[in-house]
């Protein structure tokens, strides 16, 4: 009865959450593309090294993440850095130039290294003790249809209100939907 209630409030909670910001931070990237690419009318090249650039900041900056969260900052590490990226997103709606896009996707990577999977299952490690093996299977499970949520909804969206409000909606999906998971679902990590 305990583990399944753990499960109820702390696992499916967080993966909730994490299909949630791995949808707006990470997938939309690839779900917009082309959008960028027409509506700026820069390369797939000139885009792309954006996402690389999040991506090397998200794994330099991981070691400072773990750190937070083994003096036990994971529930504001995780809630933090959801919002932290969910105002990125507005930010990125409003960009015009290349190397803003790049400054955005920049402290984006920032915001994954604290809320994507790693932050995650060192939580999950960290609650669920030995049943977190479990713990993390399931919730990568649930987070792997993040992309299967984000390419139709980025594309439906995008011909409704175009690729910036998108980002729009997307940020506020991690305010209303991901950031009271995350909160809830960490008491103390």
């Amino acid at each position: 009865p305990t583990a399944s209630r753990s499960f109820r409030r702390i696992v499916w909670p967080l993966a909730v959450a994490e299909t949630i910001v791995w949808a707006a931070l990470y997938y939309s990237f690839p779900a917009l593309l082309l959008e960028w690419e027409r509506g700026l009318g820069w390369s797939k090249i000139e885009l792309t090294g954006a996402l690389t650039l999040a991506l090397l900041v998200s794994a330099a900056t991981a070691p400072f993440a773990g750190r937070f969260i083994d003096k036990g900052h994971g529930r504001a590490l995780l809630t933090g850095s959801a919002l932290f990226g969910a105002g990125l997103l507005v930010l990125l709606s409003q960009v015009t130039q290349l190397w803003q896009f790049y400054a955005v996707w920049f402290l984006i990577g920032l915001a994954m290294a604290g809320c994507l999977y790693d932050v995650c299952f060192a939580v999950l490690t960290r609650a669920m003790g030995d049943r977190a093996k479990r713990a993390i299977t399931l919730v990568t499970l649930v987070a792997g249809l993040a992309g299967t949520v984000s390419f139709p909804s980025a594309n439906a969206l995008a011909a409704i209100i175009g690729w910036r409000g998108t980002l729009i909606v997307f940020a506020g999906a991690i305010v209303v939907i991901a950031v009271p998971l995350f909160w809830v679902a960490i008491t103390s990590s």
